[in-house]
């Protein structure tokens, strides 16, 4: 049976895993520099999406749907940047260069508390709706 690069790294003389362990995260900070995408953020800290999506309790592809949005909640957000060791922080840049952070943003247990609702979950169905055909009287809407 093959061995697998742990084991070969675990081979190597001390020195020269500490050079590897430091050239792994020099190129991790490169890579999460220059991340533009959720998808480049996992991919940077070596998650793949079933990683990620057992720490958030959801399905592997609820996480590849949320790296493909283009919008979503600032919870759900914080949520998937915390299931890789990161965290959300948001301020506003004025015309002048100066930075003003959101208070009502900043990390809170209450803000931790809704992120367990947040956009991960499924969405509820719409209020008021019936099956065609079904009168409002049989569906219960008088």
């Amino acid at each position: 049976m093959g061995r697998n690069l742990q084991d070969v790294i675990h081979s190597l003389p001390t020195e020269r895993q500490a050079k590897i362990a430091a050239l792994s995260e020099k190129k991790m900070l490169e890579m999460i520099a220059h991340a533009a995408t959720l998808t480049d953020f996992r991919k940077a800290v070596g998650k793949t999406q079933a990683e990620v999506a057992r720490e958030l309790g959801i399905q592997q592809h609820a996480v590849s749907q949320l790296e493909k949005r283009t919008d979503t909640y600032v919870s759900t957000l914080r949520r998937f940047l915390q299931s890789l060791g990161m965290t959300l922080e948001l301020s506003v840049v004025a015309q002048n260069g100066v930075r003003i952070e959101l208070q009502n943003f900043l990390r809170s247990k209450e803000v931790d508390a809704d992120s367990r609702d947040s956009a991960l979950a499924a969405p509820a169905k719409p209020p008021g709706r019936r099956k065609p055909g079904v009168s409002r009287k049989r569906a219960g809407n008088t």
